[in-house]
């Protein structure tokens, strides 16, 4: 047995976001609380670093998020550290939306991983755990 839970990345990932998507809507017997919803997606966003090609675009809106405030001139410099702690802002000092939280929360850890320095220490102590656990 090459791991704990024999899923695959890409399994592990489309599980954990059919199980985020049936409990956001609360009418089953799975409920997903909105102050949770960012710590699911964030969990999607790490099994989709390793998945298919059906995920690799999570990590893209990160990119081009930060790409397209670099290449503001009005804001001046700008590095991709910014765009992660506007990011994690958004998340954790607005209102609960599972949109909102579900989209930041699923593209922090490519974003995260590109920031650098301490904003990729989560993702890659993470990635390591899940990666062990699910193959």
């Amino acid at each position: 047995m090459s791991s704990l839970i024999a899923l695959g990345s890409g399994g592990a990932a489309t599980v954990t976001t059919f199980y985020l998507y049936v409990g956001i809507r609360g009418k089953n017997k799975i409920k997903v609380d909105p102050d949770h919803v960012p710590y699911w997606a964030f969990g999607v966003g790490l099994l989709a670093a390793n998945a298919g090609t059906a995920f690799q675009q999570l990590a893209g809106i990160g990119q081009q998020l930060s790409t397209s405030l670099q290449g503001n001139a009005a804001l001046g410099e700008w590095k991709t550290g910014a765009t992660a702690a506007v990011l994690t802002i958004a998340v954790f000092g607005l209102k609960p939306r599972a949109w909102k939280d579900s989209l930041c929360g699923a593209i922090a850890p490519s974003l995260f991983a590109a920031a650098g320095g301490l904003w990729a220490l989560p993702a890659s102590i993470l990635t390591g755990l899940f990666t062990s656990f699910l193959g």
